[in-house]
C-alpha cells in the first residue's frame, strides 16, 4: 500500500498507482497564496470530491452524481431513453451535516436520508464492488452492483496542480455490472445485467478555483470484448493524464488527446477526439443533455456545466491492431466552475 502524502516531508506521491492508496490527506500541510500553513478547519473545507457512476446499454443511459465541495453537497442524475428522450432528472442540494462522504475512496460510502432522498452508496476495493441504492421522491428508485477492483485496472492517477494543491482521480470504463433494478415513477424497468456496461469516477484534492475541463467517456461490447475509455483535457492532467482505453482488464495510459468541436453550438456537426497520430479518432453525436447553468453562494460558487449523453463511432488503436466500433452510447461534457 502506499501512502497519498509522506507526512514528514509533505510530499505527495505523484504518479499512476495499480495498488492500494492510504488516503492520508489530512497529513498533508497546506499553504495559501502567501506561503503561510492554514489552519485545519481551511484544510478540511477546501478537501473537494466528487463521485459519477453512469450505465449504458443499447437503449439506455443512466448517470448519477455526488460533489462535495466541504459545506454543501450536490446530488444530480438523470434517465435517458433513445425513443423518449430525458425520462427521469433530479438535482439536489444537501447541506453538510446531512451526509456522509467519507475520504478513503478505495473503502468509501457516501450516505444520507431524509423525507424525500435517501441513498446509500459502497465502495470495497477487497471485496471488488460497488453497492449503491438511490431514491428521490419516489420519482427515480436505482440499486446497483458493479465489479471494481484492482484486477479490473482501474486508472488511478494522482497529480500536481499548482505549487501547493493536488488531486487525485480513479477512472474506469467498461465495467461488468452484477446487479440493477431501476423504477421510474413506481414503476419498474426491465434491465439484464449482462446487457450493461458501467463506468465510474472518484476524484478528490485540492483543486484550483477556477476548474474547467472538456470530457469524454464511452463503454462498448464488441466481438465479445468489454471496450471503454475516458479522455479528458484541460483539467489537472498535464504530467500523468486520466486518458485511457480498457479492453477487458488491459489497459492503456494515452498521452495526448484532442477534442474538436464548437463550444458555442456542439449540437452543429459532431464533437471529435483524437490523437495526433490518429490512433483514435472518435465521434461524437449528442442526443441531449443534462445542464446547470447557475451562481451560488452570493456568486462564489459558480457552474457552467453542460453533461451530454449521445452516440459515438469511429476507430480505436490497441496494441497495434485497429478497431472499428459501430455506434454506441456515451458521454461528452463540457464543465467550467468557480468555487
Amino acid at each position: 500500500m502506499v501512502k497519498l502524502v509522506d507526512k514528514d516531508t509533505n510530499k505527495v506521491n505523484y504518479g499512476v498507482h495499480d495498488e492500494k492508496i492510504e488516503f492520508n490527506w489530512h497529513d498533508y500541510t497546506l499553504h495559501n497564496f502567501w506561503d503561510k500553513r492554514v489552519s485545519k478547519l481551511k484544510k478540511k473545507i477546501g478537501f473537494h470530491k466528487f463521485h459519477f457512476v453512469s450505465f449504458v446499454t443499447s437503449e439506455f443511459v443512466i448517470g448519477l452524481a455526488f460533489v462535495d465541495v466541504a459545506t454543501v453537497k450536490n446530488v444530480f442524475g438523470y434517465v435517458y431513453r433513445i425513443s423518449e428522450g430525458l425520462i427521469a432528472n433530479w438535482q439536489k442540494t444537501i447541506f453538510n451535516h446531512t451526509i456522509k462522504f467519507t475520504d478513503d475512496f478505495d473503502f468509501n460510502k457516501i450516505e444520507h436520508s431524509s423525507k424525500n432522498c435517501h441513498f446509500l452508496i459502497q465502495s470495497n476495493i477487497d471485496e471488488g464492488n460497488i453497492k449503491g441504492t438511490f431514491n428521490f421522491k419516489n420519482m427515480i428508485s436505482l440499486e446497483y452492483q458493479v465489479e471494481l477492483n484492482l484486477a479490473n485496472k482501474p486508472l488511478r492517477v494522482v497529480n500536481p496542480i499548482d505549487f501547493d494543491h493536488w488531486s487525485f482521480t480513479e477512472k474506469r470504463a467498461g465495467l461488468k455490472v452484477e446487479l440493477i433494478n431501476l423504477k421510474i415513477n413506481n414503476e419498474p424497468i426491465f434491465l439484464k445485467p449482462s446487457e450493461i456496461l458501467a463506468a465510474i469516477d472518484w476524484s478528490g484534492g485540492y483543486f484550483r478555483r477556477a476548474t474547467n475541463w472538456a470530457w469524454s467517456s464511452g463503454s462498448t461490447k464488441f466481438q465479445n470484448h468489454l471496450i471503454g475509455f475516458n479522455f479528458t483535457i484541460f483539467h489537472n492532467n498535464a504530467l500523468y493524464p486520466e486518458n485511457a482505453i480498457w479492453i477487458d482488464n488491459d489497459r492503456e495510459h494515452i498521452r495526448d488527446i484532442l477534442f474538436k468541436y464548437d463550444y458555442a453550438n456542439p449540437y452543429k456537426g459532431k464533437i471529435e477526439i483524437y490523437t495526433p497520430d490518429e490512433r483514435i479518432h472518435l465521434y461524437f453525436e449528442p442526443l441531449g443533455q443534462k445542464s446547470d447553468v447557475k451562481s451560488r453562494g452570493l456568486g462564489l460558487i459558480k457552474t457552467n456545466f453542460h453533461h451530454f449523453f449521445g452516440i459515438y463511432n469511429g476507430h480505436i488503436t490497441y496494441n497495434n491492431q485497429k478497431i472499428n466500433l459501430p455506434k454506441f452510447l456515451g458521454f461528452f461534457e463540457m464543465h467550467k466552475a468557480l468555487w
